[in-house]
């Protein structure tokens, strides 16, 4: 084996990096933090993040409010963000070993690869993650159909403004949906590269009606679970499920910030409700605390984790958004009498297969990040990227019994939904 120095690794490692940072789309899409000090690789870290109050504004004729009753509570909410996720890659030094200066690094074949296989691949994690984690979703019921009107990109834009979103966002589409638009409505489009196109890929190319969108191959499906869609699940709350925010503004796990419990009934068996799966409750409508009125759409729950129904009943369903209805943070404005029996539709058919689009406002997803350790054993480097608070870890080592000559690269880093990120995102798919 050749001897390798130093300063012949720090010159792979850099363009390593380099060409990881290029490829790495989603970059643009959320928002990064980096945590203070290093991540061991089998112990994650965990933090908290405060989240401010809200007031109710009080209109009076001639006098002042009177507060002899007490003035407003002032509650802080707080949501947890967890990194406890190494990415990487590895594989033998053979090709490593031949790189000796800077245009064979250029040229290295195994070095672009490794590089843009790991770009690839948390690009997809972070694009998949992003479009689950909303609980708003407009389009087709079923979840597949292709974004092919403007229409059906108004619709999104429309919701997240009247749910109080005004700040910019992105579209994430697919290939399909690059097709099915047609040139009439992409802007710039002509230079929409393919695919493959050299090593490097592509972000932002186009925009629809000025949102700068992204095609790309990686959107993730998102498969729900066994329960009936419709005509079987109904509300179980003969008292109402209804929390106050104070109870709910305080995350007990990562995602868990202003979620609340429902149970739920009148399906048949053992069957399954999966994390990121959206359904509306006959009668509960939005609420916009801004304007404090009802809204034309029924609300949209996330459901938050795995639940399996016994004897097709549900208990302790945690869904996102809280079920508030009173206060400044009221969440839903119920048309019914109570909360019992009210029908539930659930979107998409049992077991199916769906494939959200989304557009999401940069804010609304938090991926993390922490520079590993450096090993104790064999030689390692880190190298810190200049467009996102990232670090890689090149980690060389041998085998003395074998002979074998490993090396590796790791990144620290995984994704969190923001405290009010559910509802800046939203997930869209064609009419």
């Amino acid at each position: 084996m050749a001897t390798v120095t130093v300063d012949q690794a720090k010159l792979i490692l850099n363009s390593f990096a380099a060409i990881f940072q290029n490829n790495l789309v989603s970059k643009d899409l959320v928002t990064w933090k980096k945590f203070n000090g290093e991540m061991n690789d089998r112990n994650g870290l965990t933090v908290v993040e405060q989240v401010t109050p809200d007031y109710t504004t009080t209109f009076t004729n001639s006098v002042v409010n009177d507060l002899s009753g007490g003035v407003q509570d002032t509650t802080f909410g707080s949501e947890q963000y967890k990194l406890t996720q190494v990415i990487g890659s590895s594989m033998g030094w053979a090709d490593f070993v031949k790189i000796r200066d800077i245009g064979e690094a250029r040229e290295s074949e195994a070095l672009k690869k490794a590089a843009l296989r790991l770009a690839i691949d948390i690009d997809s994690y972070i694009i998949g993650y992003a479009a689950k984690a909303s609980n708003n979703w407009v389009g087709n019921t079923n979840g597949t159909n292709s974004i092919s009107t403007f229409n059906d990109i108004a619709t999104a834009v429309t919701r997240l403004k009247k749910e109080g979103v005004e700040d910019d966002f992105k579209a994430v589409l697919s290939y399909d949906d690059w097709q099915a638009l047609s040139s009439t409505i992409l802007n710039g489009n002509a230079s929409l590269p393919d695919m493959g196109e050299a090593t490097y890929r592509q972000g932002y190319t186009g925009n629809i009606a000025g949102i700068p969108t992204m095609f790309t191959q990686q959107l993730q499906p998102l498969t729900v679970g066994s329960r009936v869609a419709s005509g079987a699940t109904l509300t179980n709350h003969p008292t109402t499920p209804a929390v106050t925010y104070a109870s709910v503004a305080i995350s007990g796990a990562p995602g868990q910030y202003k979620t609340s419990m429902l149970n739920l009934d009148g399906q048949s068996g053992a069957v399954t409700l999966l994390d990121g799966e959206v359904f509306t409750i006959a009668g509960v409508y939005g609420y916009d605390p801004r304007a404090k009125k009802r809204l034309e759409h029924l609300q949209q729950f996330r459901v938050i984790g795995n639940y399996t129904a016994t004897a097709g009943a549900f208990t302790g369903v945690r869904v996102f958004p809280a079920i508030i209805d009173s206060g400044v943070y009221k969440t839903v404005d119920n048309s019914n009498a109570n909360w019992d029996n009210l029908q539930v539709v659930h979107q998409g058919a049992a077991n199916a297969s769906t494939m959200p689009r989304f557009l999401a406002n940069k804010d609304a997803i938090v991926v993390h990040t922490a520079d590993l350790i450096m090993p104790a054993t064999g030689t390692a480097q880190r190298k810190a990227l200049t467009k996102v608070p990232l670090s890689v870890r090149m980690w060389q080592d041998s085998v003395f019994a074998t002979g074998e000559h490993r090396i590796r690269f790791d990144v620290a880093l995984e994704a969190n939904v923001a405290a009010d990120g559910r509802t800046r995102i939203i997930r869209v798919n064609g009419g």
